[in-house]
């Protein structure tokens, strides 16, 4: 098919190629074709990170991409409705042995997806009439009064140019920095992402080593203040994720590598005062990778003309609800509904991105303060969870403890709510009434 019988030209700017390719999936678009370049950073489209969690709302897109059929087939449980066992929260701070105050139930079942895994399955169901284009970062765009054509600066000094650019490059977002320095004075706190405060320790070790230690599968969060573990199944192996966090860091500048190699040893002794049945776990990993983990302020906004952000370019959160791969999910398909719906022609992109802006806003940004919020009551830094004024000089009570679990248990509810058909039947409303407004 020629140039001419495309209805617009997109393309997608990422660093982590799983973050846009839903985008792409949609095989179902009947008023004609959209052709789309994948400018993907990395010489190879390859993913980090352990695994992506899939809450309701975000199974229901994947199972609307064919994705339910391919999971059974290699071997996953597919998420389900209803409770399901989840966590243990332990207080662990102390020298002394430590005690369960939380047992989680989920309001749902969610499917926890390797990320290799869950990038294989994508690029399977990947549109024909798209393209990937590696080594290719994305350093800036610019825009002309020509058909409001965006064009692409990519860091090997090529360039490209497209109708519609979606800046789907993470969190350090390089069309976050172009959108918001070309919108002048006072949005420059936009431009860079900034530190939580917080420092993630990852690392794992096989099952067998302390068996007798892990007993049970089930994940465990070993709380305290301004720290948290989290060690959970990973296959044959355990992994863990140690939380360092600094309240008053919360963002100010971070001088240093994002990601950088830990040793164990020094990792141990940030825990070395606490309870004897964590301090074997934390040694057991030979090593550790420290991730500075940065956010994204809530911007004022998501589009600029014909250039729109999406996942951590737009909302890059913590990860204590594991939830922002999930938000990325349902960016990801409420955008390719609006652009590759009949109604939606060249000449209604800017009012049609303005339409996605104001349906994934507010949630997105929801959730990041949502998954924030918990963060802070694994670490006893919650505003209303401090423990730590002159009525508790030395450890919160058993009931207090248990007040922070079923406070813990309610912040998970809405992961269990809505229903994206619903809510699409709603936005279709929206989009026909835009496109029909532009035809008076």
């Amino acid at each position: 098919m020629s140039e001419t019988e495309y209805k617009f030209r997109v393309a997608i700017a990422c660093v982590i190629v799983e973050n846009c390719l839903l985008a792409l999936s949609r095989k179902r678009i009947r008023g004609g074709r959209i052709a789309i370049d994948i400018y993907e950073a990395k010489p190879e489209v390859s993913t980090i990170g352990a695994g992506v969690a899939i809450w309701k709302r975000s199974w229901q897109v994947l199972q609307d991409l064919g994705f339910e059929e391919e999971i059974v087939k290699r071997g996953f449980n597919v998420p389900k409705d209803g409770e399901s066992r989840g966590p243990i929260f332990r207080k662990s701070d102390q020298p002394m042995e430590g005690f369960d105050f939380h047992d989680h139930m989920m309001p749902y079942g969610p499917l926890s997806l390797h990320r290799p895994t869950f990038l294989e399955i994508l690029q399977s169901k990947l549109s024909a009439d798209c393209k990937i284009h590696t080594s290719k970062r994305l350093e800036k765009y610019t825009t002309s009064g020509k058909d409001s054509e965006v064009q692409l600066v990519f860091a090997d000094g090529s360039i490209a140019t497209a109708d519609i650019l979606v800046g789907a490059d993470g969190v350090h977002s390089a069309t976050r920095a172009s959108l918001f320095a070309s919108m002048g004075d006072g949005y420059e706190q936009y431009i860079q992402p900034i530190f939580s405060g917080t420092i993630a320790y990852r690392g794992s070790f096989p099952k067998a080593k302390l068996a007798e230690a892990l007993p049970s599968d089930r994940v465990k969060f070993w709380c305290g203040k301004n720290m948290h573990v989290v060690s959970h199944p990973l296959g044959p192996s355990i992994g863990m994720i140690c939380y360092c966090s600094d309240p008053d860091a919360e963002g100010k500048p971070f001088n240093g590598p994002l990601v950088t190699e830990a040793a164990t040893e020094d990792v141990v002794k940030r825990f070395a005062n606490w309870e004897p049945d964590l301090r074997p776990l934390v040694q057991a990993a030979e090593t550790y990778n420290a991730w500075a983990i940065h956010v994204v302020n809530p911007l004022p906004c998501y589009v600029s003309g014909s250039v729109v952000l999406i996942g951590d370019a737009a909302h890059a959160m913590t990860p204590h609800q594991g939830v922002g791969g999930g938000q990325a999910v349902e960016d990801a398909h409420i955008l390719a509904r609006l652009l590759s719906h009949p109604v939606t022609r060249k000449e209604h992109i800017t009012g049609v991105l303005k339409l996605f802006e104001d349906l994934r806003l507010a949630p997105t940004q929801d959730a990041a303060e949502k998954s924030r919020m918990t963060g802070m009551m694994y670490e006893f830094s919650h505003p209303d969870f401090l423990f730590d004024d002159s009525v508790h000089p030395n450890k919160p009570s058993r009931e207090e403890l248990k007040a922070l679990g079923n406070a813990l248990g309610l912040s998970f509810g809405w992961l269990a709510e809505g229903n994206v058909e619903e809510d699409w039947a709603k936005a279709e409303a929206r989009l026909k009434n835009i496109t029909e407004q532009s035809e008076i």
